[in-house]
């Protein structure tokens, strides 16, 4: 009885810590300013009903440190499909009514306490309700993927990611974080 009391709580803390998140963005402002909003309500910018621009870099804080990501170059349609065609023969084509959508993001872990590790498959795209995990493919040279890295406070890291996600939608990009999307910022 007392282990399920002590699994039972264990339990409930990693749904709690999961839950903690708190998303705010940054703008560009004029003469390369940057302003912070802070957001609190499911509407507001940052969030998957009023997702952040391509402009906009999103501040999230959660019990594991404070994260900015950022989307910096986005290509999607005949040209996305081209570059993955051409980076490697074995690269497959995309399935009808789907297109390559490359992504060129930025992690910034900008506080914390310990290391924290960051992936390309740390992010999803959604698109009509429907998240899109990383397509694996082989990248062109120029364009050097988002590497699997461990960050600590302070370090960044930034690079391509590659998703099929459905011809001619609207696509945002989330991270994922304790396997829940957050931070969406709305893509080409």
């Amino acid at each position: 009885m007392r282990w399920g009391l002590i699994v039972f709580g264990m339990v409930i803390a990693v749904i709690v810590a999961g839950c903690t998140t708190e998303v705010s963005t940054k703008s560009k402002a004029d003469e390369g300013l940057i302003k912070e909003q802070v957001t609190e309500t499911p509407e507001q910018r940052g969030n998957y009903g009023n997702p952040a621009s391509m402009d906009e870099a999103v501040v999230i804080k959660t019990l594991s440190g404070t994260f900015e990501i950022a989307v910096t170059n986005c290509i999607r349609g005949d040209e996305a499909n081209r570059i993955v065609k051409e980076a490697n023969m074995f690269n497959p084509d995309s399935e009808k009514g789907y297109e390559y959508l490359l992504v060129k993001v930025r992690f910034s872990y900008i506080s914390g306490k310990s290391s924290y590790m960051v992936s390309g498959y740390s992010f999803k795209a959604y698109s009509d309700g429907a998240g899109f995990s990383p397509a694996f493919v082989v990248m062109p040279d120029d364009m050097p993927e988002f590497k699997t890295v461990d960050l600590m406070p302070g370090g960044k890291v930034e690079g391509w990611i590659a998703f099929t996600v459905p011809e001619n939608k609207d696509v945002m990009l989330a991270y994922e974080y304790m396997f829940e999307p957050v931070g969406f910022i709305r893509v080409c």
